[in-house]
């Protein structure tokens, strides 16, 4: 299965962590000043998460990856196309969060573009699925 973030190639072993985890309903349930139920119930509109994960000594990419990834996630409200497989989502990353976390597998100074980097997560938010 072949993952890409527009132009760049992601290592294919990523897992969605929290695929199952979202459900595309939204509810809130209060009480009124009588006592009386108000249930306010609605579909979200967008703003699935999407975490990829790797698992330690599979998800390994090269530094000029990881230095792209930034370069991206450090454009606010940047919009973009991930591709997992045959699905494809408009995302832009949740940078209210971490949104990428990446290790060096080895630690050569200094680190070449080439240098091997452990891709531990990815944070997206889903603006629409195409």
């Amino acid at each position: 299965m072949m993952i890409t973030l527009d132009t760049i190639t992601l290592p294919k072993d990523l897992w969605w962590e929290d695929e199952t985890e979202w459900t595309p309903v939204e509810q809130s349930v209060e009480y009124s000043t009588t006592g009386a139920l108000l249930i306010d119930i609605a579909t979200k509109q967008a703003g699935r998460p999407i975490t990829l994960t790797g698992e330690e000594g599979k998800a390994w990419t090269t530094r000029k990856t990881v230095l792209d990834l930034m370069a991206l996630a450090a454009v606010p409200g940047k919009e973009m196309t991930l591709v997992i497989g045959s699905r494809s989502f408009q995302v832009m990353f949740r940078q209210n969060e971490k949104p990428i976390e990446a290790d060096p597998v080895f630690r050569t100074i200094p680190p070449p573009d080439d240098e091997k980097y452990f891709l531990k997560a990815l944070r997206f938010l889903i603006l629409s699925e195409n």
